[in-house]
């Protein structure tokens, strides 16, 4: 300890001396870890033991590069010599066991088998020849690998070396692949890219320059400069594009890896430079070394001084970058954010106006969907954009005290960003898998709107929650943090670097003890990244329903005005989530398969898929017990109508129903589909017997319809928790009442993978009501009741009721009204008419005797007298037991009656004409 201190004074000086003699435009210091924050992190691991085992951490991860001679470590890094491959084989099998091993399934052990992959079934080792042997006869004077040049008499697999032996060839591996019946694994390109690369040259050089920040340890900086200046050497020489492949095909944008990645690895390795910059100042066995490596290699840059090695370093990795940014062209915004880093590392006289023009570039591009890209795939891809600045924006945080609180002064559409990702949760549990995100039923127990990383240098979620909180006192940033941190103050914030953190986790406990770890959440209507959920219940009885109010889009799906569910722990209307591209690729039949309309619980149209585009909320109404939404979204099926209308009531704090209707008119064929859980299904009303396949290339099977079922039928799921995440101990199903009138059920069944990249493979049962005509446009009205319970039903019987509108005496086909019976004796009754040209509230008359006049109406009723009414865009209610009238239109009213009075619980008590109920 007192050696390291001492050290870091001395570190001051040299690093001023040194700036005295380089050139004024070049890198000065470190601009992310100036010598002041390095003490920091030595004095926070002495003196905190949650500081002091991050510290460990970051040095048992260094271990190994630490332990490797500084000629092994040159030796780490190579030249474009063979293809490299993003997968072994993405859709493939292992050649000795021949179970699946698709996508990334294969084993890689760096330090226990180099030059190695392994099968995750059978443990066999691939390649089967010793590659290390015969890439080094390969070698060429500047440490490029030339396969004209390598011995292939070392091409045999080394555990059968007879030549006689069949499996002489067996699993041999050139670095162009091992081929066999006309299949072609690619071990050794894919190890150079998942092993040797990422894992090896970059991982080692984040680690090294990690430890060296944590300890002051000038050794590891040494090392670390070892490995980013040899990358520097052969870094320009990489086009993926020319060189690589991704899902067997070429073509990919990238450096040494594809672009995704390529934009990472980028800015991991001027962070790790900028972290080992100073660290390396007066190192002159690092210049005798490096330099003496140069004139071995015959290198053009002969690293005779640290200023040869430092500008080798940013002019061939990071002005690199900088000429071709086409290469590492990523998901926005991670391309600005790695260009800003890189700008910032490089501290020549203009950089600080290139980083902030990529600042605002960023925060002007990405704040237009509720402070979000409208990129979709919400727990996914959509949280790409803040994750990524709330790292960045917390590294210049750290070092300009303030940063953050002045971004968030210019752009307040910040806190909508961080919000999202809180409103958009639900139960603290999920997410609506929306769009590339997520997998079948999977949980999402903590808030996706940062990295929550511990044990690295990295800024931590738990420290950029904890300055939105300081900024904007919203307990909700608290709350998350705490439960990412398994309800627990301890550690917070898990940044070795901070400077008070006894602060963090005293004001964290202030907030938990005050709020709760409950989120307190509503309705949302998010309307402008197009998703709305509607929410109830408490604790363990909690709920949220949720509908997409549009299609397609970057990284979106087909599947407009899909409605999901959560309730007591699960998921019981799954999306499918991340499309299963280890089945062969984006382009795959199955990973395809997820993205189509007939894979959601929606409505198809002539077998088509979705329009890009998107709908919009014409009614919305958050009561207290009683929740609705209405979205039209016409240009996704190219018709007159698609328009679906959700409603939520809460009949007492464990059972709820919601009502479902589907307003459809375009084409001459609608399907609406519906999935739940993992379960058993029974039918009633209804015999599925006739085969029915639906056909239009869907992931779909054994189809069976009944062109006779009853007026009211219904299927139920007996849900199968296999994942164990219910939060009762009751069994838990899901019933669906079918109403629709013309409508032929089937049930069959859909594929599915139960993970994304290398889940199982399962059929689930899938349920379609469809409506068909010679002629079009068809006209459908979808009417569902969705109850779901636990232990009992609670439902006893449904009936659609007779609806006229206005003067008209005649039936209205589009209107609705249902009326059910529960087993508890209630009688619930919902009505709704199609939207309309005129604005008014309709007049409804029902066949029960009530009349409406409002876009939709819920009514409770006990013993026969109201208990609960509420009207939407609404203005009067009557029946045989008394009348609510108000004095205009209302968005939302809602009244609970008992013995004793009458409560408004949403709308204006001063608009109230008449009250009389029974």
């Amino acid at each position: 300890m007192y050696r390291t201190l001492i050290w870091l004074a001395l570190l001051v000086i040299s690093v001023a001396i040194e700036a005295q003699d380089n050139p004024p435009a070049r890198k000065q210091s470190s601009f992310f870890y100036p010598p002041a924050m390095i003490q920091k992190a030595v004095s926070n691991a002495a003196t905190h033991p949650w500081a002091k085992d991050i510290q460990e951490t970051i040095r048992t991860q260094a271990q190994p590069w630490l332990e490797t001679s500084d000629e092994k470590l040159w030796e780490m890094m190579f030249g474009p010599g063979i293809t490299r491959s993003w997968m072994v084989w993405s859709d493939g099998f292992c050649p000795a066991c021949k179970k699946d091993v698709r996508m990334y399934d294969w084993v890689i052990s760096i330090w226990e088998h180099p030059f190695k992959v392994q099968c995750p079934h059978c443990s066999q080792l691939f390649p089967t020849n010793d590659f290390e042997a015969y890439f080094k006869t390969g070698l060429e004077l500047d440490g490029s690998f030339n396969p004209a040049k390598a011995d292939r008499k070392l091409l045999f697999n080394t555990a059968h070396p007879d030549p006689s032996d069949p499996l002489h060839q067996f699993g041999v591996d050139d670095g162009e692949g091992y081929t066999e019946g006309g299949k072609r694994w690619r071990f050794m390109g894919y190890f150079q890219v998942a092993g040797q690369w990422r894992r090896m040259v970059v991982g080692g050089a984040r680690a090294l320059s990690e430890a060296y920040v944590a300890t002051g340890d000038p050794v590891y900086a040494r090392k670390a400069m070892i490995l980013l200046d040899r990358v520097a050497d052969v870094f320009p020489n990489f086009i993926f594009k020319e060189q690589g492949l991704v899902y067997e095909t070429s073509g990919h944008r990238g450096t040494v890896t594809t672009w995704h990645d390529a934009c990472e690895e980028v800015r991991e390795l001027a962070q790790a430079y900028d972290a080992v910059f100073d660290g390396v100042a007066g190192d002159q066995a690092l210049i005798d070394f490096l330099s003496r490596k140069a004139a071995e290699n015959q290198l053009a840059n002969s690293k005779k001084s640290l200023a040869d090695i430092r500008k080798n370093i940013e002019d061939r990795i990071l002005r690199e970058t900088l000429a071709h940014p086409d290469r590492i062209e990523s998901n926005y915004p991670r391309t600005p954010i790695s260009l800003l880093t890189i700008h910032a590392v490089l501290g020549e006289p203009e950089s600080q106006a290139r980083v902030d023009a990529l600042f605002d570039e960023i925060l002007k591009e990405s704040l237009k969907e509720e402070g979000m890209t409208g990129e979709k795939g919400l727990a996914g891809y959509s949280t790409i954009f803040p994750r990524g600045i709330s790292e960045v924006v917390l590294r210049f945080e750290r070092g300009q005290p303030g940063f953050m609180e002045r971004l968030c002064e210019r752009y307040p559409q910040l806190y909508q960003t961080f919000r999202f990702h809180v409103d958009t949760w639900c139960l603290q549990k999920f997410y609506p898998e929306i769009g590339d995100s997520g997998g079948f039923g999977l949980p999402v127990a903590i808030y996706k709107g940062v990295d929550f990383n511990q044990g690295t240098l990295a800024p931590t979620g738990y420290q950029f929650l904890y300055h939105l909180y300081k900024i904007y006192k919203d307990p909700a940033f608290i709350q998350a943090l705490y439960q990412a941190n398994n309800n627990s103050t301890n550690g917070l914030p898990h940044d070795l670097l901070e400077e008070n953190p006894e602060l963090v986790q005293e004001t964290v406990q202030k907030v938990i003890d005050q709020s709760g770890t409950t989120i307190l959440l509503g309705d949302v209507n998010k309307e402008e990244w197009g998703v709305s959920i509607l929410r109830g219940g408490e604790g363990e009885n909690s709920h949220a329903a949720w509908i997409d109010q549009d299609a397609g889009g970057r990284h979106g799906h087909f599947g407009g005005l899909n409605i999901g569910l959560f309730a007591w722990g699960l998921d019981l209307m799954p999306d499918f989530g991340y499309p299963p591209v280890g089945y062969g690729g984006w382009g795959a039949p199955k990973a395809v398969w997820y993205t189509r309309t007939a894979a959601h619980n929606t409505v198809v149209v002539d077998g088509k898929n979705h329009a890009t585009g998107k709908g919009r909320a014409t009614l919305w109404g958050s009561g207290e017990k009683v929740h609705l939404v209405r979205v039209s979204a016409p240009d996704l099926i190219q018709g007159a109508t698609f328009e679906r209308t959700l409603t939520s009531i809460e009949l007492d704090d464990q059972r709820f129903l919601m009502f479902d209707v589907f307003r459809v008119c375009g084409g001459k064929d609608h399907a609406r589909f519906l999935s739940s859980f993992y379960g058993k299904v029974t039918c009633e009303g209804w015999v599925p017997s006739v085969t029915a396949e639906y056909g239009f290339d869907t992931e779909t099977r054994g189809f069976r319809m009944d062109p006779n079922p009853q007026a009211s039928w219904s299927v139920d799921w007996a849900i199968d928790d296999r994942l164990k995440l219910a939060s009762i101990s009751h069994p838990i199903h899901l019933r669906l009442h079918e109403l629709t009138q013309g409508a032929i059920p089937a049930l069959g069944e859909c594929w599915i993978a139960g993970g994304q990249f290398s889940g199982h493979e399962e059929w689930i049962p899938r349920l379609m009501v469809r409506r068909q005509s010679t002629d079009e446009p068809l006209t459908s009205t979808f009417i569902s009741v969705i109850e779901p319970y636990a232990g009992r039903p609670t439902i006893r019987s449904v009936k659609r009721l007779d609806v006229s509108v206005g003067s008209s005496p005649a039936r209205d086909e589009q209107a609705v009204a249902v009326q059910i019976e529960t087993a508890s004796g209630e009688t619930v009754v919902y009505a709704d008419a199609a939207d309309r040209s005129d604005p008014a509230a309709p007049v409804c008359q029902l066949g029960n005797g009530m009349t409406v006049e409002a876009k939709a109406l819920v009514a409770v009723a006990r013993e026969g007298k109201p208990a609960r009414i509420a009207l939407f865009d609404g203005k009067r209610f009557s029946s045989g037991h008394g009348e609510v009238s108000l004095k205009g239109i209302q968005p939302v009213f809602e009244i609970e009656k008992n013995t004793n009075e009458t409560k408004i619980l949403r709308g204006d008590p001063e608009g109230v004409e008449k009250m009389a109920l029974e």
